[in-house]
């Protein structure tokens, strides 16, 4: 198994816009890393900020515009296994001198306290019994990964204790006095070395999951350099028959001759041009797939249980995330083809027909759209209903055979405003009676949600169903969203929170409106949907934003909405509600 000191380059702890040691290393999108607020400087400076290393954006336009710069900082995971690495290059690169005696060199270090020693203090701190089982190295030959490694991480909270406890309610390591008071009333508190066995065992699959996309696309790019052969054979067989062509007809075809040989250049590179980009596009993931098999491999060999467990979720999120295959056509000429196309006739004809001659076709496939991801649909949570089977890189759940409840899913991330968040029914159960459609939103973060057999259990959220809803466990009958009885397979259901926060209820892109009586919901809150009762199959859609509207007094609210999916538009809906409704509702 590679080891951290492999898998970690000196480079890899400067950060590339200061040139520093990296200071609370923010780990990006291509699985590089830049300083904190080196990163949030250079997000505010660059109207398109990409990585300095790798070119790769940070974020996407569409996000840069709804979200500050601090947000989108913070929302990146700090790499703890490179900043544990820092640390330790920090500490060694320190004066080497006693921590005790005056002016007196050091010559070893305790790896628990990080104090350096000179030869006496360094027999009597392996005397003492509050040090004798720290471990000390010598100044000589320890390395960063050696103190990164083994430097012990004490207790958030008991600075002189040990973490030998997960809490999974909150997913911090604890020490056994946190256990018994702070998280005392927690649903689950587990042994550390457990947990970081699961983590271990996860960080194994991610590793062989980001390996195989490696070998995917670096077959795709090999793919891509043999097309590019290709086109260059076509384009050198091309030129020399204009060429001894043109030799046939002297200097009044001298001028033919060019403008032929300038369009099969033109023509040409417009194809390489294709097929570069193309080839750049995979080399940018490739690269991203590299840089997060090395962050995996890191944290998947770092001694710190903490480095373990607290980086292990956020990989997998980013993991999913990442695109590793992508399908090429095998034929090389149905990748670009360049013909050339003469009129025989033309070369015997009088000098005022030579631009009759020829001309060149360019058949080249949109490679670009091939490899360039195309929107995907929200992701769900991993922590779903007994039920559940989630597929597709999360973005479908289906409930298993023979059963009926148990079939809770919700978003992976919190729902934004004016946005509306649809899942497309693939396949409800074989009956004659209308799907019971559940759907709505949850008010607190899915990894704590404690699932219930039905989502109306939920008490902090709002559930609808055709003729029930339920805000925060309290359960109102109404017919509002009676249309939900027509559901089928190929339906498509949604929700979506207004700028007042207010929970609006979607089906086939037509707005069924405010849920009323419902109050104005959390900052936080995530899409729920329940599989259960005749509900099988669902794939989550990309989300769309809803375009603002002008409110008339006394008049109907016009909410136009304009959905983009596959890079189509889908199409413009309307939906009406009464602004009075509303306001009452809000109100409430």
């Amino acid at each position: 198994m590679a080891t951290a000191s492999v898998l970690v380059e000196p480079e890899d702890m400067d950060c590339s816009v200061c040139h520093e040691l990296l200071s609370d290393p923010k780990l990006l999108p291509c699985g590089h890393c830049l300083c904190r607020h080196c990163l949030l400087s250079w997000l505010h400076s660059q109207p398109h900020p990409m990585c300095p290393l790798c070119r790769c954006a940070i974020v996407d336009a569409e996000e840069g515009g709804r979200t500050s710069m601090e947000d989108i900082t913070e929302g990146f995971p700090t790499d703890l296994a490179i900043a544990a690495l820092v640390e330790a290059r920090r500490l060694l690169e320190r004066d080497h001198k006693c921590c005790v005696c005056d002016d007196v060199a050091a010559t070893s270090l305790c790896l628990h306290c990080g104090d350096m020693l000179c030869a006496a203090c360094t027999i009597c701190h392996g005397k003492l019994s509050a040090t004798r089982q720290h471990k000390v190295e010598s100044l000589a030959s320890v390395t960063a990964d050696t103190v990164a490694t083994n430097r012990p991480v004490p207790c958030a909270v008991h600075a002189d204790k040990a973490t030998e406890l997960f809490c999974s309610t909150h997913g911090q390591t604890i020490c056994h006095v946190c256990a018994t008071s702070r998280h005392r009333g927690c649903s689950e508190v587990r042994d550390l070395e457990e947990k970081v066995g699961e983590a271990r065992a996860l960080l194994a699959q991610l590793a062989d999951t980001l390996r195989a996309g490696e070998r995917e696309l670096d077959h795709s790019i090999q793919q891509l350099d043999n097309h590019l052969k290709e086109v260059e054979k076509q384009s050198a067989a091309a030129i020399a028959h204009i060429d001894a062509m043109c030799q046939r007809l002297a200097q009044s075809v001298e001028a033919c001759r060019r403008r032929l040989t300038e369009m099969t250049h033109s023509a040409c590179c417009d194809v390489r041009e294709a097929v570069s980009e193309a080839k750049t596009c995979l080399l940018q993931r490739r690269g991203k797939l590299t840089t997060h098999t090395r962050v995996v491999e890191r944290v998947q060999d770092a001694k710190r249980r903490h480095t373990v467990t607290s980086m292990t979720p956020k990989l997998k999120t980013r993991v999913d995330d990442l695109v590793y295959s992508v399908t090429l056509p095998a034929d090389a000429k149905a990748i670009a083809k360049v013909t050339l196309v003469i009129d025989p006739e033309v070369v015997s004809r009088l000098e005022k027909e030579l631009s009759q001659l020829g001309q060149v076709k360019v058949i080249s496939t949109e490679i670009i759209a091939q490899v360039k991801p195309q929107p995907e649909g929200f992701r769900f949570h991993d922590n779903h209903g007994e039920n559940i089977v989630l597929s597709n890189h999360q973005l479908t759940a289906e409930r298993k055979s023979g059963t009926l409840c148990g079939g809770v899913v919700m978003s992976r991330d919190p729902m934004e405003i004016n946005v509306v968040y649809e899942v497309l029914i693939h396949e409800t159960d074989n009956t004659e009676h209308s799907v019971n459609t559940f759907l709505g939103a949850v008010c607190e973060s899915p990894a704590s949600v404690t699932l219930p057999c039905g989502s109306w259990f939920l008490t902090c959220g709002v559930v609808v169903r055709p003729a029930v809803v339920w805000v925060h466990g309290s359960q109102t009958d109404t017919n509002q969203f009676s249309a939900l009885h027509d559901v089928t397979a190929g339906s498509r259901v949604g929700v979506g929170l207004d700028t007042v926060r207010c929970l609006h209820v979607f089906m086939d892109g037509k707005d069924l409106g405010v849920v009323k009586g419902a109050p104005s919901l959390a900052q936080h809150c995530y899409a729920l949907f329940d599989l259960g009762y005749r509900l099988k199959k669902v794939t989550s859609l990309p989300p769309y934003r809803l375009q603002t509207a002008s409110i008339s007094e006394g008049k109907k609210l016009m909410v136009a909405v304009t959905a983009y999916r596959d890079n189509e538009t889908l199409q413009t809906l309307s939906a009406c509600e009464d602004k009075q409704t509303h306001t009452q509702s809000t109100s409430q």
